[in-house]
């Protein structure tokens, strides 16, 4: 068989203008409904991270592992709501259920025994967990997780990693992968406000660590020993693609914590039910004292939770002793309400078994070795990592482990074969060099090879581009 032609050398920036024009080529209803919807809300989108250049997919609607959109085309999906879906698009089991629900009723602000049907499978997933809240988000989980620290320390002060994203709150919105030329040295970083409108004293609050740098979490307790509430991390850097834990690294934040009586809050929004039954904490066996989740836990239902320690959670209230407060508030309407919670429910005890995690564990795993192998065949720089249903390719030969590694990965190019991939059936991971792929329980070892294909007829552009 005669091998195909090796495209001439190009540029990453040629080959994402290629990329660009063949895929307004195949979708000319995603570039007019962006236009229409541009009238109506800012940047067309709900949510600012997904509008990108030349506009985003459009969807028409999802099933099993496809999206469908309104020209009509199909995609494997492997970003699935930023890794949310973990069950798939519109999982048999969990429809049937959620359509019950609407009958029985979506809203009630009471108590009723849903609240046990998804409490319970949380509480003996995770060892940390003794209590929960339910939210309606990750980004409530975490700021809720903060503010118990704070509460249960009487200190101000969250140490958090550079380049981590927590969540749209104003302190979360401190450093999320800050623009490197303005944010000093690795060893004391410069704090910056991602947006207009957060408060000059927000960053005061915020202390800035290096992910699997432990050694920089210990000088910042050290020089605010009696300041320091809590200890934020994601058990794995999920903003920076997939980057885990090293040299103990979890683990001295957990002896850390003890001993400057800081509390240690896991954001499980992105591993949490992913990486394992149990998230990061069952996977990289530290259990912290605060746990926050949402996305996977519902199945794509919107829903968040936190939990820890009973003596923490039971500081949960807003009484009023004389006008001081003695607990530390949470409010929601949405909170806690029967459909999300009856999703989390089904999806944690009737889907997420342990079959279904040795099947989405054993796809991705086929999935990274493909690319492996396609990336030697075509001599492309980089390298797969994966854990649990996650993965990513990252396109450098020097390793991330931490945010300020960052400045090593090729962006453009990862921009170009995400939209090449785009343009040969496949969502490869939510847009973003930041991202990972999650497996679904609803992926077939059929959809992984014909993923790797597709990324073996792109390999020989990449390779000239690189």
């Amino acid at each position: 068989m005669t091998e195909p032609e090796r495209p001439s050398d190009t540029s990453a920036a040629e080959l994402l203008a290629t990329e660009h024009e063949q895929y307004q080529e195949q979708t000319p209803g995603s570039a007019a409904l962006a236009e229409d919807l541009g009238e109506l809300v800012p940047a067309g989108v709900c949510s600012t991270y997904r509008a990108y250049d030349p506009y985003p997919v459009h969807a028409e609607r999802a099933t099993g592992t496809t999206i469908h959109d309104v020209d009509g085309n199909e995609y494997l999906d492997f970003a699935l709501n930023n890794g949310t879906q973990l069950v798939g698009h519109t999982h048999p089991t969990l429809s049937e259920a959620t359509k019950e629900q609407i009958d029985d009723g979506t809203l009630y602000t009471r108590p009723s025994d849903l609240i046990e049907f998804a409490a319970q499978p949380l509480l003996d997933r995770w060892e940390a967990i003794e209590q929960v809240r339910f939210t309606n988000s990750g980004t409530e989980s975490v700021m809720h997780s903060m503010r118990l620290a704070r509460a249960a320390t009487g200190r101000e002060k969250i140490i958090r990693m550079e380049g981590a994203y927590h969540g749209a709150h104003d302190p979360a919105l401190v450093s999320k992968m800050p623009p490197l030329d303005e944010a000093g040295p690795a060893d004391d970083p410069t704090p910056i406000r991602e947006s207009r409108g957060i408060p000059e004293s927000v960053p005061e609050n915020i202390l800035l660590a290096q992910y699997n740098d432990a050694a920089s979490v210990e000088r910042l307790l050290r020089a605010h020993e009696d300041e320091v509430a809590g200890i934020l991390v994601e058990p794995a850097c999920f903003n920076l693609g997939v980057v885990e834990p090293e040299d103990g690294f979890l683990h001295r934040l957990r002896e850390l914590a003890d001993e400057f009586g800081a509390v240690l809050i896991f954001d499980e929004v992105k591993t949490g039910a992913k990486i394992a039954p149990g998230g990061g904490a069952e996977y990289y066996g530290v259990q912290p004292d605060l746990v926050a989740l949402a996305k996977a836990i519902g199945g794509g239902y919107p829903v968040g939770a936190f939990g820890g320690k009973r003596e923490l959670m039971e500081l949960v209230a807003a009484d009023l002793e004389k006008g001081v407060a003695t607990g530390a508030a949470h409010y929601g309407t949405y909170n806690g309400n029967p459909l999300s919670l009856r999703a989390v429910g089904v999806t944690l005890r009737e889907i997420l078994t342990d079959d279904a995690y040795d099947h989405v564990t054993e796809l991705s795993e086929r999935l990274a070795d493909g690319y492996r192998d396609v990336m030697a065949d075509a001599d492309i720089d980089g390298y797969v990592v994966t854990v649990g249903s996650q993965g990513m390719v990252y396109f450098t030969d020097e390793r991330v482990r931490t945010f300020r590694d960052w400045e090593h990965v090729d962006e453009e190019l990862h921009e170009a074969y995400w939209f090449g991939m785009l343009n040969r059936g496949v969502i490869p991971h939510p847009h973003d060099a930041s991202q990972q792929w999650t497996i679904s329980v609803q992926h077939t070892t059929d959809e992984i090879d014909a993923h790797i294909d597709s990324f073996a007829d792109l390999a020989t552009h990449l390779s000239a581009a690189q």
